[in-house]
């Protein structure tokens, strides 16, 4: 991705987004040793394995406003500051944020090379952003290189930009789920949903598809959008941010990772499932089916009766499930071995 030619210096201002996809990236790039430019509040997360520079980002959209009159100006310092200690060096940002752009145009002007990766080039539904398409178009202008997690997604900027030499597709890097699912099959399974409680994620679409199935429980994981309140034993909700630890014990724990999805560009709740080799009822939407060959996961239509019969495939066929956790361990082991 990077030539090590020139020092790295990643852009990470996010407060939590995307933390994973960053993480599993700065693993990837152990060997240039890149040094971290940070959200202050996130500067433990890096501290023990990065040189580190800080920046106080705004928690508020009031606050946002504000300091994007002076933001600029502390830029373009820390730029000039990082060019005379370390030379002409790249700049990578991981995850979007305002402020990419300030530092777009920081290093723009001192003439230094800049990676920028785009997860959603759509905001999805919900979520909608015109605000927010437009300014990552003007940071894909000011981008020496623009990477695309999926073709998918490459295409929708292809569509409005037309096609660009700079523009590449690197795929969703796993995600250590620090967890290996090895349960037997059940005719009563334990289903588990992952991820923000959001329309687009489809857990509506999941929460009817179960309601005649022999299933033993589903557990919904992640901090929701909007409060959940179900009257079903059958349905455990932990409504909260999670931690590595607790992901790979849900992994662990469970007989299959549903991914109903209405609509997606990529996943990486879909890495982490194919890291603890569970298996998977997915979606056919966006750029997910590029993450995963067809023969190692259960693809359905994001419709009830399809992940309805998706899900209970996997009940009735215990051969097909077997054959998924082997699968999904001979694409994980190749998939390492391909770094």
């Amino acid at each position: 991705m990077f030539n090590g030619e020139k020092p790295l210096v990643c852009i990470y201002l996010s407060r939590l987004g995307c933390l994973a996809y960053t993480q599993a990236m700065l693993t990837q790039l152990a060997a240039h040793k890149p040094i971290l430019v940070v959200a202050k509040e996130n500067a433990d997360l890096f501290k023990d394995t990065h040189k580190l520079y800080t920046l106080n980002t705004a928690k508020t959209k009031v606050e946002h406003l504000i300091k994007s009159v002076t933001i600029q100006k502390v830029i373009n310092e820390l730029i000039t500051d990082l060019k005379k200690e370390l030379g002409p060096f790249e700049l990578y940002f991981p995850a979007f944020h305002p402020w990419n752009i300030n530092f777009l145009k920081a290093a723009r002007k001192e003439k230094l090379s800049t990676t920028i990766t785009i997860h959603d080039y759509k905001t999805h539904p919900g979520e909608s952003s015109l605000i927010i398409e437009n300014l990552q178009n003007r940071i894909i202008g000011l981008s020496s290189r623009s990477v695309f997690l999926t073709e998918y997604v490459k295409q929708q900027a292809i569509k409005e930009l037309g096609d660009q030499e700079k523009f590449a597709v690197i795929p969703h890097p796993i995600i250590n789920a620090h967890s290996t699912q090895a349960l037997p099959h059940s005719a009563q399974p334990s289903l588990l949903f992952l991820g923000r409680g959001v329309a687009y994620k489809g857990l509506a679409l999941l929460l009817t598809a179960i309601e005649t199935l022999p299933i033993q429980k589903l557990t919904v994981a992640g901090a929701q959008k909007e409060k959940l309140s179900i009257d079903d034993p059958k349905i455990n909700i932990i409504d909260k941010y999670l931690d590595e630890a607790e992901i790979g014990e849900l992994l662990a724990s469970h007989h299959i990772l549903v991914l109903p999805y209405t609509e997606a560009s990529q996943s990486g709740i879909l890495t982490l499932g194919l890291s603890a080799g569970i298996p998977m009822v997915i979606t056919k939407v966006g750029g997910l089916q590029e993450q995963l060959p067809h023969e190692a996961a259960v693809w359905v239509e994001p419709e009830v009766e399809s992940l309805r019969a998706g899900i209970e495939r996997l009940i009735k066929e215990p051969e097909m499930y077997r054959n998924l956790q082997t699968r999904l361990k001979t694409h994980r082991n190749k998939s390492q071995l391909d770094k």
